[in-house]
């Protein structure tokens, strides 16, 4: 009776056990069709660099577009006197954008009304109808409702078969049929989502083109404004005629232009030219916001500088750009210095302020055979300015070989320097080149004579290298 009882009690722990195999197995072979079907999901670490800056996005608005160029059309000038030209893209892939500057129209001129009521405006919408241009052209109105209805007609035109035109063919119409006010920075605003084309068929048309408009904006006292897409010729023409670049959507990158990359280093085109080098100097000299300025030049007048003279006369009218655009109250003047071939006694002439850009140019572009000496320029030149005491000095050294050693006359760099500060002159240098194999290329007085005045340095494109020991 025993024994049956514990056979009984073996074969129900017999079953227990069986039954709790088959559950574990059950079990596994769940987890393992699980694990088929679905792989566990791992937790990724996400490295976060602290230092690292956001990718800059760009917000698109035509209203604050137009309102920013209206502020820098009046910002400097009490009562100015303000002309605004549109250069408008009539196809239908603007048609959102028309609505938009028909409505934000306002807002520029309510900019303008603040500080003046004498403005003008013109029109110059251009689009293509089965591949054929077609340009419309309002002259100037003093009538801003005329110009509100034409962007409204634009709209309502701006059907199906509206492509695109020529925007570059546009701007050359407008620079060309339009009439300019004397002592008016004219305000051109293109407004495309396009690459700006040109109908012209010849080599490099684009280039040509592109340079016939700069050297209109220049003569007309025109700044080119875009409100456009990410483009080199939009940059460029901005970059060129100190207008501004702004995009018309938030899809397009920032427009630097003139920005190139060199290895690690990102500098700027505009210093790989003469006239680039003028303008930086005018911006930098704005900046510091001086009052009454005298500006002088310091300027080679050896052979070697004739190459140059077209490009500083060109960079001296983009010069006269910023100062106007900013209001500045400068007046030029110019120290011309040369000396015979072979080390002989300096020529130096000294041309006091108010000179006219015109005069100025004319004295640049007459260089004479021989060397330089550019010390005996500062020491013997600069005391001759004698410039009015209200009134900032600012000398600009213009030359492209290195300065010359001139121990015989007991001028020594460190004597420059103190005639410059002790004239309280800010010293800019567009200068020459001493050895390449150098740490730093630069010459040591004009590097050092723009440092300790505040002032900049920059190494003349195309300027001579140099023996160190001359």
């Amino acid at each position: 009776m025993i024994f049956a009882k514990h056979v009984f009690v073996c074969r129900r722990d017999q079953k227990h056990w069986i039954c709790c195999l088959l559950v574990v197995g059950l079990l596994v072979c769940t987890l393992q069709a699980s694990a088929q079907v679905r792989p566990p999901r791992r937790k990724h670490r996400i490295m976060v660099d602290p230092g690292a800056k956001k990718e800059k996005t760009l917000k698109a608005d035509v209203g604050a577009s137009l309102k920013d160029i209206a502020k820098r059309a009046t910002q400097h000038t009490q009562n100015p006197k303000i002309d605004v030209v549109f250069v408008v893209d009539g196809s239908r892939q603007m048609l959102g954008h028309l609505a938009a500057l028909e409505k934000k129209f306002v807002d520029m001129l309510t900019v303008i009304e603040a500080k003046t009521m004498d403005y003008r405006f013109a029109l110059v919408s251009f689009h293509s109808v089965y591949g054929e241009p077609r340009v419309n052209f309002h002259q100037w109105t003093f009538d801003y409702l005329s110009i509100e209805n034409a962007f409204r007609d634009m709209r309502v035109e701006s059907g199906n078969n509206t492509e695109s035109g020529y925007g570059l063919d546009a701007l050359i119409k407008g620079l060309n049929d339009l009439e300019f006010r004397e002592e008016v920075i004219t305000q051109f605003v293109v407004i495309t989502n396009s690459r700006m084309r040109t109908s012209w068929t010849e080599a490099k048309a684009k280039s040509k083109i592109n340079q016939q408009i700069i050297d209109l904006c220049r003569k007309n006292a025109v700044q080119l404004n875009f409100i456009g897409i990410s483009e080199k010729v939009q940059a460029e023409l901005t970059d060129e005629t100190n207008g501004v670049w702004y995009p018309i959507d938030s899809n397009q990158r920032q427009m630097d232009g003139q920005r190139i990359r060199s290895g690690a280093t990102i500098a700027d085109k505009a210093l790989l030219r003469i006239d680039g080098l003028f303008k930086r100097i005018a911006e930098n000299l704005v900046e510091r916001n001086p009052g009454k300025v005298d500006i002088v030049f310091v300027f080679d007048y050896s052979l070697s500088m004739e190459p140059k003279t077209d490009a500083a006369c060109e960079g001296l009218d983009l010069m006269v750009s910023v100062f106007k655009a900013a209001g500045l109250d400068y007046q030029f003047g110019i120290i011309r210095f040369w000396a015979a071939v072979g080390g002989g006694e300096s020529t130096i002439v000294v041309t006091k302020p108010p000179l006219e850009p015109e005069q100025i140019k004319s004295l640049f572009r007459l260089p004479k055979i021989g060397d330089e000496h550019l010390l005996d320029a500062i020491i013997e030149g600069v005391p001759r300015l004698r410039t009015e005491p209200e009134r900032e000095l600012v000398l600009i050294i213009v030359t492209d070989e290195s300065t010359s050693k001139r121990s015989e006359k007991g001028y020594t760099a460190g004597r420059a320097i103190s005639v410059c500060r002790g004239a309280f002159a800010r010293v800019y240098v567009i200068g020459g080149v001493t050895s390449m194999r150098s740490s730093s290329i630069g010459d040591n007085f004009q590097r050092q004579v723009a440092q300790l005045t505040k002032g900049e340095h920059y190494i003349m494109p195309g300027s001579t290298i140099a023996d160190e020991g001359r």
